[in-house]
């Protein structure tokens, strides 16, 4: 089982405050990949099996921005964890997800690997947001969603009012 990463593990906290410099971003993240890599007592020759392909690829694509444990600063960059998963309620929120363009522009070009990482983001960090039985995301969906990358002139707007209509149809 892959360890995971929790502040308490690393002793890193890093409030929206603190994000705002950009040497004590760089720092942080840093410091928790190494504390992340590391492991707790873990040999050398056993710390870079401990993180899969998925949360590697998160953490150099995703992570610098969206966080390394899915909580970014209070910015126009949305916190994955324990709320992501609120946009599987409705399949246009599930689409909006694959198609927005840090995913379907991403620079993980493998759409197996991709729909990995979005499945790493649903049901690690998504946390009790991504509904039961919710369905994995697949190569194909990730491919088709690709094709069909969102275009829009104002994404924050897009946004919100595909999570409200997502919302809505959560089981409560």
């Amino acid at each position: 089982m892959p360890h995971t990463l929790s502040r308490k593990a690393t002793g890193f906290c890093m409030t929206p405050r603190a994000m705002r410099s950009p040497a004590r971003v760089v720092w942080f993240l840093a410091g928790a990949v190494s504390a992340f890599l590391a492991g707790v007592g873990a040999p050398l020759s056993t710390r870079a099996a401990m993180l899969d392909h998925a949360t590697t690829n998160y953490l150099t694509h995703c992570g610098g921005c969206h966080g390394i444990e899915g909580v970014s600063a209070r910015t126009f960059v949305p916190v994955l964890r324990d709320h992501v998963g609120t946009f599987l309620c409705s399949a246009e929120g599930r689409a909006y997800i694959a198609r927005v363009p840090g995913v379907s522009m991403s620079l993980i070009r493998d759409d197996q690997e991709l729909a990995d990482v979005m499945n790493f983001v649903l049901f690690r960090l998504g946390g009790a947001s991504t509904p039961a039985g919710t369905k994995p995301f697949t190569a194909a969906e990730i491919h088709v969603a690709r094709a069909q990358p969102i275009a829009s002139t104002d994404l924050l707007a897009l946004r919100a009012e595909v999570l409200a209509r997502a919302a809505a149809q959560c089981p409560r």
